[in-house]
């Protein structure tokens, strides 16, 4: 029997239902066929994975090829083993080489998730629209137990490096930019180079504070929170979660936009992280929110464009997350951030960088400059840009326009 095990987001060796399937069998070929990064981090992060694997396969006598849905289509194989891609072009996609290659020959073993999208319910039978419900369901649901005794690899190495030496004090440093608090392994996350029921079984042996692995753990329950929403509701991949918001009034992108995507906003804080994700495609999560909150609330530009740009830029691009977060900080998405919650930049600044060393990293223009001096925007040298827009003005006109809504 002709088969080929068909990769997409999942490029590791071990823990993986799909391989472990593939290699019982006399005949078959490792294809990975998937959209081609947006980006040069995006590619990068792919490379490695594919590198890794690849030798890893080879020694288990199996080679990887690099192809494309119709290679795989052409091929007119008798079984095709995947790991379900539960976004809605991965559904769709999969759904047409199903029907291209006849009824049973697609076969799924596995997803991306400790928790499969669709899987949980209300207790009307619905799906859920809020976080700490599902977080619950989710939490006492369980999870297949991973298969780790071939574990290994960088993107192992880097999640063990985390257990041992960053997870403990997790809860309390995750949010300070300034600080080596997070676990730096989203990346491996959005390529398959790990899979969550590995971490979660892990997280569970650790030796540190519970409140540590429970913060953890949440980030996960989060983005599979998100994509259990993106299941339900695909069509938020691009709307508003809210169907009121439609009618608010978005502004025009302009000079603005292209201030914000270079970082010189005039806002510290903003402007290191939009650089810090220029020159490496990572972006620290509290950081997102500041710089996502700032586009749409005091930009007034329309959450659709920045949640696109993060697409074209994130080496950790997981689009159910990326939206839904982008909805969030807009105010118009499931369980979303008041429309009257508008960060102030300099005072988030201030909490979550009190020294100033995240902004002095990414912002050199500032790295003479006294914290006190750059928190409150005073003092600071002509060659760092003015602030584009007035904070409270922008404030008052956001607030405004959500009222037109009411």
């Amino acid at each position: 029997m002709s088969a080929i095990l068909w990769l997409r987001r999942d490029l590791r060796a071990f823990d993986h239902p799909g391989l472990d399937a593939a290699l019982e069998l006399p005949d078959v070929r490792v294809i990975y066929a998937a959209d081609p990064p947006r980006s040069s981090f995006q590619n990068d992060a792919v490379t490695a994975a594919l590198f890794e694997l690849s030798n890893e396969l080879r020694e288990r006598g199996l080679e990887l090829e690099r192809g494309t849905v119709a290679d795989i289509i052409n091929a007119k194989p008798e079984r095709v083993i995947v790991t379900a891609d539960y976004t809605p072009a991965g559904l769709r996609r999969d759904k047409q080489v199903s029907k291209a290659l006849g009824g049973g020959i697609m076969e799924s073993l596995d997803c991306n998730y400790a928790v499969p999208p669709g899987v949980l319910h209300t207790g009307t039978g619905g799906h859920y629209k809020v976080f700490t419900p599902y977080y619950r369901a989710w939490s006492e649901c369980g999870w297949e137990a991973p298969n780790l005794a071939c574990a290994g690899g960088q993107a192992w190495a880097d999640w063990l490096e985390f257990l041992e030496y960053r997870l403990p004090g997790y809860a309390e440093q995750r949010d300070r930019p300034d600080l080596d608090g997070t676990s730096r392994i989203s990346h491996h996350l959005s390529v398959g180079a790990l899979h969550p029921r590995g971490l979660l079984e892990t997280l569970s042996e650790s030796d540190a504070p519970v409140a540590d692995r429970q913060a953890f753990a949440r980030e996960l329950a989060f983005r599979e929170f998100y994509a259990d929403f993106l299941y339900h509701r695909p069509e938020t991949a691009t709307e508003n979660v809210n169907p009121k918001f439609a009618r608010f009034r978005w502004d025009e992108a302009t000079e603005d936009f292209e201030c914000w995507k270079d970082g010189t906003t005039g806002y510290p804080i903003i402007d290191a992280g939009m650089r810090q994700l220029l020159a490496t495609g990572w972006m620290h999560n509290r950081v997102r929110m500041l710089v996502a909150s700032f586009f749409t609330k005091d930009l007034h530009l329309p959450w659709q464009l920045g949640a696109e740009y993060f697409r074209e830029m994130l080496v950790d691009f997981d689009e159910a997350t990326n939206q839904h977060s982008w909805q969030w900080c807009a105010g118009t998405g499931t369980d979303a951030s008041p429309y009257f919650r508008i960060f102030n930049p300099q005072t988030q600044g201030k909490r979550f960088d009190p020294q100033a060393n995240y902004i002095k990293r990414w912002v050199p223009e500032l790295a003479a400059t006294p914290a006190a001096d750059i928190h409150a925007m005073r003092n600071l040298p002509e060659r760092y840009p003015l602030p584009i827009v007035d904070h409270a003005e922008a404030r008052r006109e956001a607030l405004a326009r959500y009222q037109e809504l009411r």
